[in-house]
């Protein structure tokens, strides 16, 4: 691996991205699973659902790709996963919900690292 590859992921907040993307995706995958404890609504409560896991997803990639908002990124994060406890299948089982949240919260309190003082 080169060194300006080690550099750029060092940059970024990895861990809190991963969980929430990982919790997105439950949340987007679960009512296409035919799961017999999913509830599959058609209509507008079905589209709240997805509605809320794909903004889920979007901010999560935007982790990874904009560091620098990690603040305001880590919040709609949680809040994302928030909504999705009453709109997503009960947060996707909770497993997404509380995935996404703790992605949310890791991208939120992520510090980005800091610069070697010159010597």
């Amino acid at each position: 691996m080169r060194p300006g590859d080690r550099a750029w992921r060092r940059g970024r907040p990895w861990g809190a991205a991963v969980l929430a993307v990982l919790g997105s995706v439950e949340l987007v995958l679960l009512p296409f699973s035919g799961a017999p404890a999913t509830v599959t609504v058609a209509g507008i409560v079905g589209g709240a659902g997805f509605s809320t896991s794909v903004p889920l997803l979007a901010a999560s990639l935007m982790l990874i790709t904009h560091p620098q908002f990690h603040t305001p990124l880590g919040l709609v994060v949680l809040a994302l996963a928030l909504v999705a406890l009453v709109t997503c299948n009960v947060g996707g089982m909770l497993v997404g919900s509380v995935l996404a949240g703790a992605g949310g919260v890791w991208g939120f309190a992520w510090l980005p690292p800091a610069d070697p003082e010159p010597t």
